[in-house]
């Protein structure tokens, strides 16, 4: 039997470090918001039984109108919350598949492959998450000197999506909300419970967009991908 999963997008970031007035899910790029892009990459690579979006509720009429152009219909809104993790956390409670792929909505280039390769594996792992590996020299600091140089062999750069069975995801949320931790990614809420995290490859295109300097990149990225 098909096993069930739903695709989690929360995007009600306010993206402080990207100069342009506007939220960055929504900057237009050769004509259409970034988050058209990332929804278009996850449809293209997987049927999921879901797609909820978390957003601000002023951004649901946008939102609706990105969905159906998409030809998406089995999509939900959900209100966000005060931090990512909140967002996440208030749409798993309209998800009704045993499973979850958790994607930024700022991540435009994520290749169909890493997409699909990370919901095969969690079918059998539980928790997956996909990054690359650095490939500069990382180095430790004490204040404004070097304490010593890592391992690259041992560093991973993360990226999403990330993947986990609803029960588990859940219960890291949980866990990390009574405690009142602080987490930069979905994963973390799972690696304090003490369960494994697997890894797959992701493709460098796939990057978050952070800065306005990145948006160069992705005009010449997307324009090869998406042509009218």
């Amino acid at each position: 039997m098909k096993k069930s999963i739903s695709a989690i997008v929360p995007a009600g970031g306010i993206g402080k470090r990207f100069t342009v007035e506007g939220k960055k899910q929504f900057f237009s790029l050769n004509g259409r918001p970034i988050i058209y892009y990332t929804l278009a990459a996850l449809m293209g690579a997987y049927k999921f039984d879901q797609v909820i979006i978390g957003a601000a509720p002023e951004d649901f009429t946008e939102l609706e109108n990105i969905c159906e152009s998409l030809n998406i219909n089995n999509y939900l809104l959900s209100e966000k919350g005060e931090e990512r993790s909140n967002t996440v956390y208030n749409a798993l409670g309209y998800c009704s598949s045993d499973y979850v792929l958790i994607h930024d909505s700022v991540r435009p280039c994520v290749d169909k492959q890493v997409v699909y390769n990370t919901i095969q594996r969690v079918f059998e792992k539980d928790a997956v998450i996909c990054g690359v590996r650095p490939s500069d020299t990382v180095k430790l600091l004490e204040g404004s000197k070097i304490s010593h140089t890592l391992e690259r062999e041992r560093l991973l750069l993360t990226h999403t999506p990330q993947c986990f069975s609803k029960k588990l995801i859940l219960e890291g949320l949980r866990y990390v909300f009574q405690n009142d931790l602080s987490v930069t990614d979905d994963s973390s809420a799972v690696e304090v419970l003490g369960h494994q995290v697997e890894v797959v490859p992701s493709n460098a295109e796939n990057i978050k967009v952070t800065k306005y300097s990145d948006i160069y990149f992705l005009k010449e990225y997307l324009s090869n991908k998406f042509v009218d």
